[in-house]
């Protein structure tokens, strides 16, 4: 196979294919009509070189490959070059697209995804754009990172670590929201402009100036070299970057992407022989938990990619495999192992049979430590033992402003705990109550925006807002069978106990959706009647108590919607009630 497919392959598609065509045409014009000189020469500063091969990685090194002379004017195609020869090379540059579109043929949207990210990430393997991204470190550095210690086993890990640090700390930054470019006043989004005027941007966001209302846009850029020069971004031009620096500096690495939107590298570590999780923007280095555990994120797919291969590694950063299977639908699993496989295979077609040896055994060996990874937290969490996998030891998402992270619930979770206040400990009473409609807490004059603002801890339970019928509820996440939720009361500072709890407490519940509640303290378990309508139920077994929590547990339900037969707080979108009340009488 000619060398110089590769390059073509490393174009963007349409480009690609756009050369692929123009190279087409000549070979087939050479082919139906062999003895005419002009179908043999290319002029040098004519149109087609100047302008549909020249401006293209590989365009030009494939008519050197299969023979074309440059004369000093023109390029030149000596008639010893049978047609036979020709007819070849035809047939690899057909197969070029008829491959592609086999890939694609009757793929859903997010397989036709894939197949497009694997060809994208092949431009991580420009040298010129390598060339460009080393010229931002000092040949030191690059000395220190390219040559390994063999003296010390995590050498390749903590220079991977110092990338990062310095990559975060004195590249690039991250962008929240621009400043409108002509007035300097803060802007609010707008909208999207999917209409290209590069190649290399995705789209652009469109921001409103708060005060001239005069749009400032801002590029989302691919993998290019503008990122060399914007030195900004989100997670996607990050990892973009980040990628391009690891494989300029020969290491093995690949851009991994999460569905649920985050974007972060891999790297092969030359020691330990497998791949590290290396993520810039929160400098996090071989923690692949931190976006379940941490972030609370509900993984579904999580897809690396690199000029050789492409590999399914969701099992490497969830736990429960049982839950994420149920949450990955938007293709079989046997469409998506096909469809990485045939990409695999077409990115190896190049490779000498001993590398192909090598990657196969390595992904084989990748492959089981993924299943023995998940085993053995499958067995750690059957055993209940305590594996450092705790929310405290991850921490939630750093890179973004406040408001940002808050919005993709990508903040660790606070254990909330509500305490009296000093009108309270005098009045000898407590209240709190809750509003989904609004989606607040009001506690005496304070008010908390957010139902999670208030609880203890949860798990897999969310904000449902139904547009159709004007209500909203907290429930389950979807295909989810169970969650959790636990606000905690403590009055133990206050120097006070309670006496009694009088609380409101609406449920819902379709088909066999269930709620359970409880009130647990003082050594003592209050289970709680399933409430329909708002009525008053008053707990006095909790005498003498300085401190208890009230829990509710959804399950149940049947059909594809069982997640959503278990609701609690449900009401009116414009409803003023608030379902959700808890006074404590205090002694």
């Amino acid at each position: 196979m000619l060398h110089s497919l590769n390059d073509l392959k490393s174009n963007s598609i349409d480009v690609c294919f756009r050369v692929v065509n123009v190279l087409l045409q000549l070979l087939n014009d050479i082919i139906d009509d062999p003895n005419q000189p002009k179908f043999r020469r290319l002029y040098l500063e004519g149109d087609v070189i100047q302008n549909k091969l020249l401006p293209f990685a590989g365009a030009m090194e494939f008519l050197f490959e299969i023979g074309f002379i440059d004369d000093g004017i023109s390029l030149m195609l000596p008639e010893f070059i049978s047609l036979r020869e020709l007819k070849n090379y035809k047939q690899q540059l057909i197969n070029i697209i008829s491959e592609h579109q086999r890939l694609n043929l009757n793929e859903n949207n997010f397989l036709k995804e894939i197949s497009s990210t694997s060809w994208d990430v092949l431009k991580f393997e420009d040298k010129i754009l390598q060339r460009k991204a080393l010229e931002n470190l000092s040949p030191e550095d690059i000395e220190l990172y390219s040559n390994f210690n063999k003296n010390d086993s995590l050498y390749h890990e903590k220079m991977m670590l110092k990338l990062m640090k310095w990559f975060k700390e004195s590249f690039f930054k991250w962008f929240d929201m621009p400043i409108c470019q002509f007035c300097s006043s803060t802007t609010k989004f707008k909208g999207l402009n999917h209409n290209k005027i590069d190649e290399n941007i995705k789209y652009s966001e469109m921001y409103e100036c708060n005060n001239c209302c005069s749009i400032t846009d801002f590029k989302r850029y691919g993998i290019c070299e503008q990122l060399l020069t914007t030195r900004q971004g989100r997670c996607g031009e990050w990892a973009n970057c980040f990628t391009l620096f690891c494989r300029a500096l020969c290491w093995e690495a690949r851009l991994v992407i999460d569905k649920t939107d985050h974007v972060w590298t891999e790297v092969w570590s030359v020691n330990q022989k497998r791949w590290i999780h290396c993520d810039p923007c929160e400098t996090a280095l071989d923690k692949p938990l931190l976006y379940e555990k941490g972030w609370g994120k509900k993984l579904s797919y999580v897809i690396a990619y690199s000029n050789e291969e492409v590999q399914d590694v969701t099992w490497r950063y969830v736990e429960d495999s049982n839950t994420v299977l149920q949450r990955r639908k938007l293709c079989s699993e046997n469409e998506l192992l096909t469809t990485i496989l045939n990409l695999s295979h077409h990115r190896q077609n190049n490779l000498s049979l001993s590398r192909r040896k090598y990657i196969a055994e390595r992904r084989l060996k990748e492959c089981f430590e993924l299943y023995f990874m998940l085993y053995c937290r499958i067995c750690k969490q059957a055993e209940h033992t305590d594996e450092c996998t705790d929310v405290e030891n991850y921490g939630g998402r750093t890179s973004g402003s406040l408001t940002w992270r808050l919005a993709r619930g990508e903040m660790q979770i606070e254990k909330f705990v509500w305490t009296p206040s000093e009108a309270e400990i005098a009045n000898k009473r407590f209240e709190l109550k809750y509003s989904t409609a609004l989606d607040k807490y009001i506690h005496g004059t304070s008010i908390h925006e957010g139902w999670k603002s208030g609880v203890y801890s949860y798990s897999s339970l969310f904000r449902k807002e139904e547009l159709d019928w004007k209500n909203v509820y907290l429930c389950r996440e979807e295909n989810c069978e169970k969650s959790t939720i636990q606000w905690r009361f403590d009055f133990s500072s206050s120097g006070l106990v309670i006496q009694d709890i009088k609380l409101i407490y609406t449920t819902a519940l379709f088909n066999t959706g269930q709620v359970e509640w409880k009130l647990i303290g003082n050594n003592l378990t209050v289970n709680l009647p399933t409430i329909e309508n708002i009525k008053e139920v008053v707990v006095d077994q909790m005498n003498g108590a300085d401190f208890v929590t009230l829990n509710a547990s959804l399950s149940g339900g049947s059909g594809d919607l069982a997640w959503q037969h278990s609701q609690i707080f449900r009401q009116s979108i414009i409803d003023q009630d608030y379902p959700f009340q808890i006074v404590f009488i205090l002694k």
